[in-house]
């Protein structure tokens, strides 16, 4: 509980939990039950307090009771601006599911070749007569190479910070 109600008087008391806390407006602190029924026999004795409380009912009602309509201006940039968004996320959903494909294919097409691309490299590392660990870091450099490049050439267009517009990608 707001030690402010604790220290004023019990008027002011009723009148701060019925602005802060109304009915209507359950806020981010709610009345306990012991406030609750406290406000509510305050309310029950007091004219002035239930007066003050049924007011603010009332002007609740009729406030909320007021149409208010947005400018067509307003209107029609915020659905351009949904438009936009949408459209863009949409973009940003596809070109997901595009790298989700690729990445698959990629690591399908790594399951088959390396066993294959293994014995190749072991079987002319034999017929070059080399020992294991020349055939071995050969397969590695070999293996490795194209991640590698790609690495380099995606960092030398700085397509890991910018997207084709120039801004930084959220």
């Amino acid at each position: 509980m707001n030690p402010d109600l604790m220290n004023s008087d019990v008027h002011e008391r009723a009148r701060l939990m019925i602005a802060l806390f109304g009915e209507e407006r359950p806020g981010p602190e709610e009345l306990s039950n012991a406030e609750r029924s406290w406000l509510a026999a305050h309310l029950e004795s007091c004219a002035s307090c239930r007066e003050f409380a049924e007011n603010s009912r009332e002007t609740i009602r009729l406030l909320r009771a007021i149409p208010i309509t947005a400018g067509e201006r307003l209107v029609s940039t915020t659905q351009m601006r949904v438009r936009q968004r949408a459209q863009e996320l949409q973009r940003q959903q596809e070109r997901f599911w595009v790298v989700c494909v690729c990445c698959a294919a990629v690591t399908l097409s790594t399951l088959v070749t390396t066993p294959v691309l293994w014995r190749g490299f072991a079987w002319m590392g034999e017929q070059a007569r080399l020992s294991p660990p020349v055939w071995e870091g050969g397969f590695v450099v070999f293996y490795l190479m194209p991640a590698v490049l790609a690495g380099i050439l995606l960092l030398a267009r700085g397509t890991f910070l910018t997207d084709h517009n120039g801004s930084y990608q959220d």
